[in-house]
């Protein structure tokens, strides 16, 4: 599942993970919260998954966006930051970089609690 946070600086679009994510979701959430962020330009994105989500679901996800021509999500350029929090364990942490590779723009991996780092993070 995942639905738009409200809470979120200007210039920001933030989502919440929790669970699978469905075809519904990317189509109906996800797709169009990118849509409009990168309509905008400079894009400041915030992706909280809940305990114990699987990352690995949201990369795969995002490969699907980088290729849709459809959603056009713009150049690199119109991309400022990402900041993902998520309960990471040491693996993850580990291969986080790699997962960073999918989005070519500034990433950081924050923890559950770090929420509010992670949107002072994304403004900064």
């Amino acid at each position: 599942m995942i639905e738009r946070i409200e809470d979120v600086p200007v210039g920001t679009v933030g989502f919440r993970l929790d669970g699978d994510l469905t075809d519904a979701d990317y189509r109906d959430v996800l797709t169009p919260g990118l849509r409009e962020a990168a309509a905008q330009g400079e894009v400041r994105l915030l992706m909280v998954g809940a305990e114990g989500f699987d990352l690995g679901s949201l990369k795969a996800r995002f490969e699907e966006a980088r290729r849709d021509p459809d959603l056009d999500l713009g150049h690199r350029k119109d991309w400022r930051r990402v900041a993902i929090v998520a309960d990471a364990n040491f693996m993850l942490r580990r291969s986080f970089p790699l997962f960073a590779r999918v989005i070519p723009v500034e990433m950081k991996l924050f923890g559950l609690g770090d929420e509010a780092a992670a949107k002072a993070w994304l403004t900064a």
